[in-house]
């Protein structure tokens, strides 16, 4: 029997994963936590072998963070990343902390059993891209590169001349891309921009800069 954690916030979501698990038959169940940091220390008394990690989990750390620990700690563990975050820096920080799978949540079951399966047979399943999801009129997948990078920065509360100092572009052409956004959108303005992506849950949210008057300029 695989002796699996899981690792989840939302009751819904971590119910789910608790039935479909259970009818399997060959998976040993843990008592669920909601937070990345009691996972860790539950992973140092407990012989688990597999852990499905949320990101956005209660604690002192997230799901990645978390996942870099364990592995770490314990680098035969098999990791899979459960996660409604559709950003592309998601899947590049799973891999870089040793994530062996990914799978979102919007799936299917039989996706997650497979993805579960194929894990514990030492695959490692990283899909390509994310789910497109629609932003206004927009699907995500019709944004450019540069697009999406000055979008994510928009919904963690950078100004237009923070965007244009940290991608290291001119603020003439951060502007020229947000209003392509909003053309293509349909939306009236960076913040109904922002709340929509951070809605479609396009982008992980982090702490947002101070600001000064200049700045929200």
């Amino acid at each position: 029997m695989t002796k699996v954690l899981i690792v989840e916030d939302q009751r819904i979501h971590r119910e789910y994963m608790e039935t479909l698990l259970s009818q399997e038959g060959h998976y040993e169940l843990l008592p669920s936590v909601t937070a990345a940091d009691v996972a860790v220390q539950l992973c140092k008394t407990n012989p688990v072998q597999l852990v499905l990690m949320d990101i956005a989990v209660n604690g002192m750390m997230d799901g990645i963070e978390a996942t870099a620990k364990l592995k770490d700690m314990s680098p035969n563990i098999k990791i899979i990343i459960v996660t409604s975050m559709l950003d592309t820096e998601c899947l590049v920080n799973a891999k870089e902390a040793g994530a062996d799978s990914i799978w979102y949540k919007d799936a299917s079951e039989e996706a997650l059993m497979d993805v579960i399966d194929r894990t514990m047979q030492g695959e490692h399943i990283f899909p390509d891209n994310s789910p497109a999801v629609h932003i206004g009129f927009a699907r995500s997948d019709k944004f450019t590169k540069t697009e999406c990078d000055i979008l994510r920065e928009i919904v963690n509360g950078l100004s237009s001349r923070q965007i244009s100092e940290k991608l290291d572009i001119s603020g003439r052409t951060v502007d020229w891309h947000i209003k392509n956004l909003l053309e293509k959108t349909g939306l009236p303005n960076r913040t109904a921009l922002a709340i929509r992506a951070a809605k479609g849950n396009l982008f992980v949210i982090k702490d947002k800069p101070e600001q000064d008057e200049k700045d929200m300029k």
